[in-house]
């Protein structure tokens, strides 16, 4: 998982971010989940890193073959074997195997076996110093185990070891350290605290560095993860906009503005595959006499009982149901010739019907009814869409001419309106 997971901004995880930024992190270490992103998505700097300073590091370690001809000579050839044949070709393997992030076994590792084989490396070459020193005679042993500063530098500033592997490698290299000055016989007191004291005050200041960088890469991931997380939340909120934008907030379906705009890409498409298209006008009838004698909210109700009638009857994926005036509704239905349509107004009309929404008021039904004009065409280079929303609205205004609680449909094929009625209640 990386700042790129879909999931990686959930609220709890969030909430540990801003903690973490808020209270800091003193120890090193986040909350387990936020402690593992912080891990994974560092893996592929880090493996990088690992190769680079890995290679440097041991041609350094191979070129202080000159300090143990100079220092050492008496085991030099050892130190040849130490050096060039043993643990050079294993640093080499490990380089290999551990940046070859395209083999899936590679991909798998947990992200710590980084640092551990960094610590591995950096006791090795702290061992392969009290070998040396073990083995050798010369007068200058006293001095050698010096080299043991370099071994820290490697792991704590040059391969940014992880600050708690960190720690644990340094303590083991002044360890090793301790036990060179056993090792060799009759070590000089006047020698014993310089050298002791420099490598502690090299370990000392590396360690410091090794945490104050940690410590930045560590807030620079919670600053990325916070910053991504609020572009995510506002590219949600812009979406919800944009969706509340489109949709009539009382039936919930979409509105005049967003139907247009629908109605201008469906035609495009029509119009380039050659293929038919139909509309339909659904207005209730009397619906102001209605509002006037049982109220606004009972308005509302009726409207929003309508809108789920047709979205009961209009169910194919592409087809849109918007309302498009007060009491009018707007339905497009793509590939749909005038039959289709016909028969889905049909139903819907009869449904509406159906709801017994009791309306005294009306001239034309005990019970709320709709009129419906419905417009089909083969979408033409010649036409325009609003041909089609013309016609549509022309055959409703010939369905309330007719007496309402009705159909109509107009071709605009044939240039000629067919109606169709059915009778009242």
């Amino acid at each position: 998982m990386t700042l790129n997971d879909p999931h990686f901004d959930d609220e709890p995880l969030m909430n540990q971010v801003n903690a973490s930024l808020e209270k800091g992190f003193p120890l090193m270490r986040f909350a387990p989940q936020l402690e593992k992103r912080f891990l994974l998505d560092a893996v592929d700097m880090r493996r990088q890193h690992f190769l680079i300073s890995g290679l440097i590091s041991l041609l350094i370690y191979n070129g202080f073959l000159i300090v143990d001809y100079l220092m050492v000579n008496d085991v030099f050839e050892f130190a040849v074997l130490l050096r060039l044949y043993l643990f050079t070709p294993a640093s080499l393997v490990l380089l290999y195997v551990g940046t070859r992030k395209d083999w899936k076994l590679i991909r798998s590792v947990p992200p710590i076996l980084y640092e551990v084989i960094v610590l591995g490396s950096g006791l090795l070459a702290a061992v392969s110093v009290a070998l040396i020193v073990a083995k050798t005679n010369s007068p200058l042993v006293h001095f050698y185990n010096v080299g043991l500063c370099v071994v820290v530098m490697y792991g704590t500033v040059v391969q940014r070891l992880r600050f708690w592997f960190a720690v644990f490698l340094s303590l083991s290299i002044l360890l090793i350290h301790v036990i060179c000055i056993l090792i060799i016989n009759h070590y000089p007191d006047r020698l014993m605290m310089p050298i002791t004291s420099l490598l502690a005050s090299v370990t000392l200041f590396s360690l410091m560095a090794n945490y104050a960088m940690e410590r930045d890469e560590r807030k620079r991931f919670l600053l990325r993860l916070r910053e991504h997380g609020v572009v995510r939340e506002l590219t949600r909120a812009h979406d919800r906009l944009k969706a509340l934008s489109r949709v009539d907030g009382l039936t919930g379906l979409s509105n005049r503005r967003y139907s247009l705009e629908h109605l201008s890409q469906v035609w495009e498409r029509a119009q380039h595959d050659q293929q038919q298209l139909s509309m339909l006008m659904v207005e209730m009838d009397h619906f102001k006499k209605y509002s006037d004698r049982y109220g606004m909210q009972a308005g509302d109700e009726c409207l929003r009982q309508v809108a789920q009638v047709l979205q009961t009857h209009v169910q194919r994926p592409d087809d849109l149901i918007a309302r498009y005036g007060g009491e009018e509704f707007m339905v497009i239905l793509p590939r749909a010739d005038a039959d289709y349509a016909q028969k889905i107004a049909e139903r819907i009309r009869h449904a509406v019907e159906q709801l017994n929404l009791r309306h005294e008021s009306s001239s034309t039904a005990l019970v709320a009814t709709v009129s419906i004009g419905v417009a089909s065409c083969k979408a033409d280079a010649l036409l325009k869409d609003t041909a089609l929303l013309s016609s549509a609205n022309q055959a409703l205004l010939q369905a309330k001419r007719e007496g309402r609680n009705r159909t109509c449909s107009h071709s605009i094929a044939v240039a000629q309106s067919v109606s169709s009625s059915s009778a009242a209640g």
